[in-house]
């Protein structure tokens, strides 16, 4: 989609819903970063498909596409096979990135008409935390500026993964979870505490703090900061011995987790494919990329705390039926369970529901709270932990990945 009035190509991939796509909701999803693929989400997440190691795809059978019409983009302009002709179009902020993507929104319903009165959401994670309030934000702003409103979008709330909200959402919790986890020593952890570096101006501004948090990420090993409790993608020596003690039977079977480490390595070589290439219509000379180097993002930015955006888009009298609903794997340290509670409770919404389990398949699949929210009789924000997921939810706990956004979507959390 070329966005109206400037050079930007912003490159989507829309998979309709596989039953009666004209009766479901459409869903706008993004990858984080700042600056990473939105296919990232469609191949090692919830799209309809994963790659395979000999470069092809499979069929995945969790995907959310299931019960919604899903868009994946590839934002901000830079980012995979995105692009613009002018050179000033990659330096771009949390505020630009939102006019352009209610801009790819409104500039896919065009081209897609039919779904001009689906019900309208966005979701994303990770870097997510700041591009949904503020898209979410923008599209309100955008309706309440329609005086007709059969141009107004039809809006109806976003979902977001292991946000990172604030700045002690991200480096401040990631340190405790170390912590947490067990994965330091004691009396380091409590040189730490000793030195008030669990206050995000030490952790910003001490010399002592900076060294600490350099040495908590040595100590750890090479365990995966996104998702501490999952194996990490080895080198081909590696993968040699690995198979090669598992042929002889020396590998507990406790090991055989059907997560594919190497996933990202595997859908970078299935995007660069040519005829892969050819048959998504984008420029052949682009190498694609998880994370755009081309983008050059706001790095003040990414200091803003987003909070504000939660009680302005809740308390908003034109959007009374609008729903947010923050969910988290509880293995992430990069964007840690622990830094989202510390913010959503703090928001000061009154809770109706505090920490009951959720179930799938018999099993405790994590923890639900719900807040008192204006305007409603039925709680519009909620708070889901999905238990032993990773960063990227959808990878590590994809059953119970698509049961949340089922849940989400149907209004029944």
């Amino acid at each position: 989609i070329q966005l109206p009035g400037t050079k930007k190509y912003i490159h989507y991939w829309l998979v309709e819903a596989e039953q009666d796509a004209d009766l479901k909701p459409l869903v706008f999803w993004t990858n984080g970063g700042p600056g990473c693929s939105g296919l990232i989400g469609f191949l090692t997440e919830q799209g309809p498909f994963r790659p395979t190691a000999d470069g092809d795809i499979q069929l995945n059978p969790y995907a959310w596409n299931k019960v919604a019409n899903m868009v994946f983009l590839e934002q901000p302009v830079g980012v995979g096979f995105s692009y613009s002709d002018v050179e000033d179009d990659y330096k771009i902020g949390d505020d630009q990135a939102a006019k352009d993507n209610l801009a790819t929104i409104q500039g896919l319903i065009q081209r897609f008409p039919h779904f001009a009165k689906s019900d309208l959401y966005i979701t994303s994670e990770s870097y997510g935390g700041h591009y949904m309030p503020t898209l979410a934000n923008e599209i309100v702003n955008y309706n309440d500026a329609q005086k007709d409103s059969s141009t107004k979008l039809n809006f109806k709330g976003f979902a977001v993964g292991n946000p990172y909200t604030d700045y002690y959402s991200g480096v401040g919790a990631e340190m405790e979870t170390y912590w947490g986890k067990q994965l330091l020593p004691k009396p380091l952890w409590d040189t730490y505490v000793a030195n008030g570096c669990t206050n995000v101006e030490k952790q910003l501004n001490n010399s002592v703090c900076s060294t600490l948090m350099l040495n908590f990420m040595r100590k750890i090993g090479n365990l995966n900061p996104y998702a501490l409790d999952y194996p990490v993608c080895l080198s081909q020596q590696q993968m040699t011995m690995r198979n090669y003690l598992a042929s002889e039977q020396i590998l507990n079977e406790s090991l055989d987790i059907p997560y594919e480490p190497c996933e990202d390595e595997y859908s970078s070589n299935y995007l660069n494919r040519a005829d892969v290439k050819a048959a998504l219509h984008v420029h052949s000379n682009i190498e694609w990329a998880e994370c755009s180097r081309t983008t050059k993002y706001e790095l003040k930015d990414k200091m803003l705390p987003m909070e504000k955006y939660y009680k302005i888009l809740l308390n908003s009298k034109t959007h009374p039926d609008m729903r947010i609903l923050v969910y988290s794997g509880d293995d992430d340290s990069v964007c840690g369970t622990i830094g989202t509670q510390r913010w959503i409770y703090e928001l000061g919404f009154p809770l109706i529901q505090d920490w009951d389990a959720w179930y799938v398949d018999g099993q405790t699949a994590g923890y639900i709270s719900k807040f008192k929210t204006p305007y409603s009789g039925k709680s519009r924000f909620s708070f889901m932990t999905v238990h032993g997921a990773g960063h990227e939810v959808p990878t590590y706990k994809p059953k119970e990945a698509l049961d949340l956004f089922e849940k989400y979507i149907s209004n029944n959390i």
